[in-house]
């Protein structure tokens, strides 16, 4: 499981509580890995995941354009990149029907971890002083 930790709070409500809807996501993912029959579930997961994601990162970009964030350019380059990995992953998966779901919940734990912990970080004080 991807527990939420204080560690993972960039203090922005709306920010975090997205990020624990990430979360979500991917331990709801991981709950499917003793189903039987899970290929139809992890598609529905990972499509409500990419989906989700879009939303996010949209609001966060909305916020970097808004205030003038000066790593605009290489934190929407890093969203551009998950997506487009995982929209891979999916697809790999909707075709192919074989996927290795351990090995995908573990990147994007891997993932959302170490972006919230980093680039998400370095937003923080230019998104509080324009008043989020």
């Amino acid at each position: 499981m991807f527990n939420w930790d204080s560690q993972y709070s960039v203090g922005i409500q709306e920010i975090d509580d997205q990020h624990r809807k990430l979360i979500d996501f991917i331990n709801e993912l991981e709950q499917t890995l003793g189903e039987p029959n899970n290929r139809d579930a992890a598609v529905k997961i990972l499509n409500g995941l990419v989906s989700y994601t879009k939303d996010h990162f949209a609001r966060e970009e909305l916020y970097f354009r808004q205030f003038d964030y000066d790593k605009t350019d290489d934190h929407i380059a890093e969203h551009i990149d998950l997506i487009a990995q995982v929209e891979k992953l999916v697809y790999q998966f909707e075709v192919s029907g074989t996927f290795d779901i351990p090995n995908v919940i573990e990147f994007l734990k891997s993932w959302w971890a170490e972006h919230i912990l980093g680039a998400d970080q370095e937003y923080v004080t230019c998104f509080k002083e324009n008043g989020l």
